[in-house]
């Protein structure tokens, strides 16, 4: 079954073409040449996030490597890369629609030449003369290792200085180019000097909080989130995760808190979009136990209290999605689940006597539960000493196929349930649980783990983890009763 943010990607990439598709515009001409090649297929694809891109042409090369990209529709701005041959590419900002360019495979940067595009010239000039600098600090650290001297750590300091000048300078005769912004964007922001002494270890403990907290605090400086061109970057896609992995404590609270900060910058549609979505998919499914209230929230607030950013189907999957995740949430009380046992007698969960249950929900046939069968009776062997009981679910209502499963695992000693249930007056049988949309059994095992109260406090763990789960969990409960 595929995710929902699988689904929700293909919808939005598909979304965002449409309304590209949709524009008046008057096209785009781009003229290419680059010695190295001949003969050949070259591509001009806009990124989308730094591990994805979009192709918008192709173009033929000749046998003088010349090409030209071209098309009736203006191509949507941001940065490019153009792709040649042998995994070799160049990246190129896209602003006016019609420019030239010229090129050697023996140094892409160096050897570019750009005729008619503002943007372009700045772009690679800076490139240029950050390449030569690094080419002189290179020697220099060379020169440095064959053993420091006054001499060669003075000339190190004066050119990183002069770097640092010229990266300044050029940001502030460039700041109304997209191609200052692009550059700007790439810097971490820059900490001020701690404001006190350091002399004890609290001082230090103190220094780090500080900078941490400024560096924090201004994360998104560098980069402008009401220029919708920012999507169509690398840049963007890496501060998010950044943020989100580094920075956020991993609580659905924290961050979806931390959530709403950016959103609140984020005001130009396409990155709102974007930004949304990132943040979402990384939480849908996440890999920190409990995260997935951040996914809801993000779901209820924008993009089904944002449905204007949306077409209807995603809006309707969004509250689809909700409906189903919301009442699992770490902390909520587990749903009922009507079960009966191999004699035909209902299993009441919410009466099991036990500090910990167990949920195990299987399919007999499923080869994943069949794996995991073995070890959850290994694993109750110690869970049953410490008061965890274990409810073995088989979402197959097939009696042989349950029963037989039981007895070739040996799980008799286990609470095993299925959801089939005799009628009174009728002798029928009737199913009263829908595992898909009131458990989220979209593949299985699924596991929850519940406390004394029948609560949440985990799902989906593999089955080798849930002991250390629940003795780490009990532990804690122990440490903050004293």
């Amino acid at each position: 079954m595929k995710r929902l943010s699988q689904i929700l990607l293909l919808l939005f990439i598909t979304t965002f073409s449409q309304q590209l598709l949709a524009q008046k515009t008057e096209g785009f001409s781009i003229k290419g040449k680059v010695k190295g090649i001949k003969d050949t297929t070259v591509f001009l694809a806009h990124y989308f996030g730094y591990n994805q891109q979009v192709i918008k042409d192709t173009a033929k090369v000749d046998s003088e490597g010349s090409f030209h990209f071209k098309g009736e529709k203006t191509l949507p701005e941001g940065l490019y890369l153009v792709s040649l041959p042998k995994g070799k590419y160049f990246d190129m900002i896209i602003g006016n629609q019609e420019f030239s360019f010229e090129t050697d495979t023996v140094n892409l940067i160096r050897k570019m030449k750009i005729v008619g595009s503002k943007e372009n010239e700045a772009f690679f000039k800076f490139q240029q003369e950050m390449s030569d600098r690094f080419d002189e600090m290179k020697a220099l650290e060379a020169e440095a290792k064959k053993g420091k001297t006054p001499t060669v750590e003075a000339k190190i300091k004066k050119a990183q200085a002069a770097t640092s000048q010229f990266q300044q300078e050029w940001l502030k005769n460039n700041a109304t180019l997209f191609a200052g912004k692009l550059i700007k964007s790439s810097q971490e922001p820059e900490i001020p000097a701690y404001p006190k002494p350091v002399l004890t270890k609290a001082d230090t403990a103190a220094m780090y909080q500080y900078q941490f907290q400024y560096y924090k605090a201004h994360f998104w400086d560098n980069i402008d989130l009401k220029d919708d061109r920012m999507m169509r970057t690398p840049f963007l896609q890496k501060k998010l995760e950044r943020y989100f992995d580094d920075l956020t404590v991993q609580t659905s609270d924290s961050i979806s808190k931390e959530a709403d900060f950016v959103l609140a910058r984020a005001t130009a549609r396409d990155v709102r979009r974007y930004v949304i979505y990132k943040i979402s998919s990384q939480y849908e499914t996440p890999k920190i136990l409990g995260t997935d209230g951040a996914f809801v929230h993000m779901a209820e607030k924008y993009y089904i209290g944002e449905p204007v950013l949306w077409d209807t189907s995603t809006v309707r999957r969004m509250k689809e999605r909700v409906a189903i995740l919301k009442p699992l949430l770490i902390g909520k009380r587990f749903p009922d689940m009507y079960l009966t046992d191999t004699l035909g007698k209902e299993i009441e969960i919410p009466r099991i006597p036990a500090d910990y249950t167990v949920m195990f929900i299987y399919d007999p046939e499923c080869s994943h539960c069949r794996e995991s069968a073995p070890k959850l009776k290994k694993a109750y062997q110690s869970l049953k000493t410490k008061n965890v009981k274990v409810v073995a679910a088989s979402i197959d209502r097939t009696s042989s196929k349950w029963k037989g499963f039981i007895k070739e695992f040996k799980l008799e000693d286990i609470i095993n349930g299925i959801d089939v249930h005799k009628n009174p007056q009728t002798g029928k049988e009737e199913y009263y649980t829908d595992f898909k949309n009131t458990f989220d059994v979209y593949a299985t095992p699924v596991i929850y783990v519940l406390d004394k109260e029948k609560k949440i406090i985990a799902k989906r763990l593999p089955i080798e983890q849930v002991e250390d789960f629940i003795d780490f969990t009990r532990k804690q409960k122990m440490a903050k009763n004293k």
